[in-house]
């Protein structure tokens, strides 16, 4: 997986996210939380004067987060094999570090922000948080099932499921935690179905037919 600086990606995410408020999730707000002062007008010269400023640190924490990965990689790729029967681990992965705190991915590149600023092992968590992601949409789009209000739903409550599976979380040393406030009535309903421990694509099925029942 390569860790790289990307800054031109962070002014995109800045106008993507900078009023988003998502699954209950207010984005824009801890941008303005991080960096009050930033605006529309000022973000693109704000962004370049924050990576001149802070390089030294920057460099520092994307040699860090090569660490982070190197600590969860075989353990979180051997449980993915396991869970979805598929080898993941020779995927070429791009994760760009971020000023921002909204960690986006992107599917089609195999792509994904983590925020600078988090320590070391909740930078892993985030690592592992959008890997399981890129495992997870694969599988379910290899057996056919399209994207949906409730495949993107289920996808956050299967990371906290997946990635609090013990040797996951030792390997992390953070616990798995639903970031959409929305979503904590759902998770305790498909919590039910994982723990009668069906074959994934069963479990599947049935968690995406509760969430429809459940909109």
């Amino acid at each position: 997986m390569k860790i790289e600086l990307n800054k031109q990606l962070d002014k995109e995410v800045y106008l993507a996210f900078y009023d988003a408020v998502v699954g209950g999730a207010d984005f824009g707000k801890k941008i303005r939380d991080e960096h009050p002062a930033i605006t529309l007008e000022n973000h693109s010269k704000y962004i370049d004067d924050f990576y001149t400023a802070h390089a030294s640190e920057l460099e520092d924490v994307r040699k860090d987060t090569e660490a982070c990965f190197a600590e969860i990689k075989n353990v979180l790729f051997l449980e993915m094999n396991n869970y979805f029967e598929c080898e993941y681990s020779d995927e070429n992965y791009t994760c760009f570090l971020s000023i921002f705190d909204c960690n986006p991915r992107y599917l089609e590149t195999k792509s994904f922000q983590v925020y600078y600023n988090r320590s070391h092992d909740m930078r892993k968590e985030v690592v592992a948080h959008e890997l399981t992601h890129f495992a997870f949409f694969d599988f379910c789009h290899k057996i056919g099932i399209e994207d949906s209000k409730e495949l993107w739903e289920f996808s956050e409550i299967f990371n906290v499921l997946f990635l609090n599976i013990p040797s996951i979380q030792k390997a992390i040393g953070a616990e798995e935690l639903l970031f959409y406030p929305n979503l904590k009535f759902k998770l305790e309903e498909i919590r039910r179905i994982w723990e009668q421990h069906l074959n994934t694509k069963e479990f599947v099925d049935r968690s995406l037919q509760k969430l429809q029942s459940l909109t």
